[in-house]
């Protein structure tokens, strides 16, 4: 796991260009890759040729010897890459690649030699999380690639006759090529979901990378050419063979599950878990105990507030499997503290991601380098309450449209102007999963967002950027697509990259795996719902391997108490930023609108929900941190 960056360009926008970006970048992305960091001007000097630099930072997972270090040049071929993730099947790869003296261990050169052998192709055969730059010096093109679940970042800027990227925005906004300019879209983005949707990033000009995409670009002359195309859609092609095996669903899972958090645990240092108490990292444990020789290291934050903590369900799972347990306690007064950087630690603007800055601190402090999480369990097994809602919705179909529409007005008028009471109104109007979808995503809704915006930014509407699915899927499997492929995607994929790489440390989601979400996807959806039991096909493939009380119980989420830190500790930091005129101005927010916000979560806060004020409070902290401006 590492940071990378670069530069593509034209001789003569390379010459004004120098080495000074690259500096700043690596400056930027050092806290990713603390044990090592490299820079390369890759060129043939010839007079017309284009110029080529990467940077990269390096932490050591796999080879740990110089070996192993970055950028890395494939000798017979001259080719060069700089790499950020892991390739879990990279020991099967290299079997198959083999026939001449390798120079290291290291995935990293097995990708150099895949490539060689299969070209652009190669990424098809990778089963991990990536993101890299190729320079490929026969053909005199780049090759940027990143993970067919975006597991990964990758970011890039093109102006003129030069192509920028980097693992993060503010990378390439330290390169000093990139003008710290707010995009107007991305803001409406950000208040529809509290996250920015790909492709879009909150700065104008800077886009992120799509999930199995491959961007190719070469210079001709004086001009930049460049070109996507995708090399897998793991959420849309059509279910697999998985489904017509003879074993049981809850077998194949089991199999499967078993199989993909065995190759997670391929490394050179020692791999623990974040262990909140809840179904999904419970049963990662309880994986991992079951294919590891040693027991697993687990870690938990748990909190005063007993409604929000769930310590005692972690201890239960830790005590069952004999885990290095650490609990991790946290009160207002020490978030507070740490807040600062916290939000330093953000790449964009969410409205989510603070757990996972304070446990992953908490992980790393305590001498580890890579942690296992339970993330994609919620959006393959139905923990969502999409999934619940879109049941309800066959119900709803019954009912004639007109009465369904007369209900959901006088429901509304008795939610008043609440958002999560007008929320569950509006959701009687629905029974189409895309609507039911986006209205349980839903931050705020068109009308606030146009009262919240200043002027002309808004104004008009922005598609929403949902993953297609197969004709013919039914809606748990489209809600599961749409929350692999947007929620998860846009918002805790990046969250949980930028906040446990603010300290160096790689987190692994055995879950977001190439076989194991097409196996989950084949299977049907009759053997994922069951009004008795969250999660049954979880369940039944994990057999009586967790406590009861780990999943009779009311899904919690691993949540910190914002809704009552936001009243006390936190109050008056926040009313500082919503209360200032000129910076909810510089960043396109009409002020009023903003404090209205804030009061009305004051008045009744669980009828708004905290992460509306929390939302406007990030947008407005993280742009005045990083001097980006409407």
């Amino acid at each position: 796991m590492c940071g990378i960056a670069g530069i593509l360009s034209a001789p003569s926008a390379g010459a004004e260009t120098g080495r000074a970006p690259l500096a700043g970048m690596i400056a930027a992305l050092r806290h990713r890759g603390p044990d090592g960091e490299g820079i390369e001007i890759i060129s043939d000097h010839a007079p017309h040729a284009p110029v080529v630099m990467f940077a990269h930072t390096r932490l050591a997972i796999q080879d740990l010897s110089a070996a192993g270090r970055q950028p890395m040049c494939d000798p017979a071929t001259g080719n060069w890459i700089v790499f950020n993730g892991e390739i879990y099947n990279f020991k099967d790869l290299r079997a198959e690649l083999d026939g001449e003296p390798w120079r290291s261990r290291s995935d990293t050169e097995v990708i150099l030699r895949a490539y060689r052998r299969w070209g652009e192709h190669c990424v098809e055969r990778f089963r991990g999380m990536f993101a890299f730059a190729l320079w490929d010096a026969v053909a005199q093109r780049l090759l940027l690639a990143r993970d067919p679940f975006g597991i990964k970042p990758l970011y890039y800027n093109v102006d003129g006759g030069r192509l920028v990227f980097a693992s993060e925005v503010r990378a390439l906004l330290a390169s000093g090529l990139v003008d710290r300019r707010l995009d107007h879209r991305a803001v409406r983005s950000y208040l529809r979901f509290g996250s920015v949707e790909s492709p879009l990033t909150i700065v104008e000009n800077v886009v992120a990378l799509p999930a199995g995409q491959i961007l190719q670009a070469r210079v001709d002359g004086s001009d930049l050419h460049w070109a996507m195309q995708p090399f897998v859609n793991a959420l849309t092609k059509e279910p697999s063979l998985l489904a017509t095996r003879p074993a049981s669903p809850a077998d194949r899972m089991r199999g499967i599950l078993e199989d993909s958090v065995r190759a997670h645990l391929i490394s050179d240092v020692p791999v623990g878990a974040f262990l909140s108490g809840g179904i999904d990292s419970s049963a990662i444990v309880a994986l991992m105990s079951q294919v590891a020789t040693t027991p697993p290291r687990t870690f938990s934050v748990v909190f005063g507030e007993r409604q929000y903590s769930e310590g005692a369900f972690a201890r239960a799972v830790a005590e069952r499997y004999a885990t290095q347990h650490t609990e991790i306690p946290l009160s207002e007064s020490q978030l507070l503290g740490m807040l600062p950087e916290a939000l330093r630690a953000m790449d964009q603007p969410t409205m989510d991601g603070i757990n996972t800055y304070v446990v992953s601190r908490a992980v790393r402090e305590a001498g580890l380098k890579v942690a296992l999480s339970g993330l994609g369990g919620d959006e393959l097994f139905g923990g969502y309450p999409s999934f619940s809602r879109v049941q309800r919705t066959r119900w709803l179909g019954r009912v004639p449209s007109c009465a369904r529409r007369s209900a959901a007005r006088m429901t509304g008028v008795l939610a008043g102007a609440w958002p999560r009471a007008a929320k569950a109104a509006e959701l009687l109007r629905y029974t189409d999963p895309r609507d039911v979808y986006l209205l349980s995503r839903r931050l705020f809704d068109d009308a606030a967002i146009k009262g919240l915006l200043t002027g002309a930014n808004g104004v008009g509407r922005l598609p929403v950027q949902l993953p297609e699915t197969p004709p013919g899927s039914d809606p748990f499997h489209v809600i599961s697509r749409y929350e692999l492929g947007h929620y998860m995607a846009n918002t805790l994929l990046r969250d949980t990259d930028c906040m446990s790489m603010a300290h160096a440390l790689e987190v692994r989601v055995p879950f977001i795996d190439r076989d194991v979400v097409a196996t989950a996807l084949a299977i049907p959806s009759a053997h994922k719902w069951d009004a008795k039991r969250p999660k049954p096909l979880l369940l039944d493939a994990l057999g009586d391997r967790l406590p009861v009380g780990v999943w009779s119980r009311p899904k919690m989420g691993f949540t910190l108490p914002f809704d009552r830190w936001m009243r006390g500790a936190l109050r008056a930091e926040i009313e500082t930023i919503v209360a200032d005129q000129t910076q909810s101005a510089t960043v396109g927010l009409r002020p009023s609108a903003v404090v209205a916000v804030w009061q009305q979560f004051l008045q009744r806060p669980r009828l708004t929900g905290w992460t509306r004020p929390w939302a406007l409070y990030v947008l407005a902290k993280w742009c005045a941190l990083h001097d980006v401006r409407a």
